[in-house]
């Protein structure tokens, strides 16, 4: 896989990422992973990807983080064709929330900051506090100190993903991406995660790849996929 050079930088969205025929086949002897999607993620909108899985959601996504260039069409960002863009100026506005979070052996403040260089101690902790992690974190002993990973703390998946949720929202990134983010949650964790993310919607562009359908009610846009194509659009009612 070849990683783009070049190109001038991403100055920020200003009105919509745009999907155009595009058409991603990974190789000549499997059926495409996408054929022939439209799509509009308007500024501000939440839209959500629905689908079984194979059904070509996250290959969406891939694309939009720029892991793959599309075999056909064109992604259009205001109007402009992503290729044009440069990759890394692109891939620091984004934030990522999938099923498996990264996390390192240091402390939960590291742990957030990570990918924002130069954020202040308030900063992570706005940032913990919008995406419900604040809680947990200050009812530790050493607070946003503790150490994650091997002799440190342990974390749970909700809090893992809610850990996750706080590193993306301190980028403040022109879109948020969430892979499957709650797929693998208990309940109450679901709900916590879910509530943070509504929050976060309200001023920003999200992605959101779903199974459950308790994830996406509030979207703006709700978007069937099967087989590599979209096949109905609505909003939840």
């Amino acid at each position: 896989q070849f990683r783009r050079t070049g190109g001038h930088p991403f100055r920020g969205l200003q009105r919509v990422i745009r999907l155009e025929n595009v058409v991603l086949r990974f190789s000549p002897d499997i059926p495409p992973a996408l054929r022939g999607v439209d799509l509009n993620i308007r500024k501000g909108d939440t839209v959500a990807l629905v689908g079984a899985s194979g059904a070509g959601k996250s290959s969406i996504a891939d694309l939009l983080v720029g892991l793959y260039e599309p075999t056909a069409g064109r992604m259009l960002i205001d109007g402009e064709d992503m290729l044009a863009l440069n990759l890394a100026s692109w891939q620091q506005r984004l934030g990522v929330v999938s099923q498996d979070t990264f996390m390192f052996n240091a402390s939960l403040a590291r742990n957030i900051a990570f990918g924002t260089p130069g954020a202040t101690s308030e900063q992570i902790a706005e940032a913990a506090r919008k995406a419900q992690a604040a809680g947990f974190i200050e009812g530790l002993p050493d607070g946003y100190d503790t150490l994650v990973g091997e002799r440190g703390y342990r974390l749970s998946g909700g809090q893992r993903q809610r850990l996750s949720l706080a590193r993306a929202i301190l980028r403040e990134p022109d879109l948020l991406i969430l892979d499957e983010a709650t797929s693998a949650l208990d309940t109450q964790s679901e709900r916590l995660v879910q509530q943070a993310i509504e929050q976060f919607e309200r001023q920003h562009t999200v992605l959101v790849i779903a199974h459950r359908l308790s994830t996406i009610v509030n979207a703006d846009l709700i978007c069937v996929m099967d087989q590599g194509r979209i096949v109905e659009r609505g909003n939840h009612k």
